[in-house]
């Protein structure tokens, strides 16, 4: 996951990529904006968080694999009982018949002393100019600290 992520921020970098986002805080109203100098290392943090490749979390998945019907192959990774340390309950990753990741999707889940925070976040791919993209994604999330109420918020974003 770390490494798709990487040479996506590279490409987007590379590309000078802009991002239109709408941010929505609970409660208020959705604000969108056109970034057109993007920090994509900060931008995609949500999905280098959920690198679940690390050696000690190995036995810490279930991992199931399917074909759908327009040939993508999708492999599930589900948390096992008991493996506090891993922060990622869930992932899903689709990826084309020419081996090109379409969509990822995924549930992240941290809790310690001071701050409770979950994220549901997905992204979508397609090809651009020949190359694999990011186009879109999204992360609903909550943050709970020990001395304020909970932040629900929800980002969606384009790639342009």
């Amino acid at each position: 996951m770390s490494e798709f992520i990487s040479g996506q921020i590279k490409q987007l970098q590379a590309t000078h990529a802009k991002v239109e986002k709408t941010v929505t805080t609970k409660p208020g109203a959705p604000e969108t904006k056109v970034l057109p100098d993007v920090d994509w290392t900060q931008e995609l943090e949500t999905f280098n968080q959920a690198d679940i490749n690390k050696p000690a979390l190995r036995a810490a998945y279930e991992i199931t694999k399917s074909t759908t019907p327009d040939n993508q192959i999708k492999t599930t990774y589900r948390k096992r009982p008991g493996y506090r340390d891993a922060t990622v309950e869930y992932l899903e990753v689709s990826v084309s018949p020419e081996q090109q990741v379409t969509q990822i999707i995924g549930k992240y889940r941290e809790d310690n002393y001071l701050v409770s925070s979950a994220k549901d976040f997905s992204l979508t791919c397609a090809p651009v100019n020949g190359q694999n993209q990011i186009m879109t994604y999204q992360i609903n999330g909550t943050q709970k600290t020990i001395f304020f109420a909970p932040l629900h918020y929800q980002v969606q974003a384009k790639i342009r």
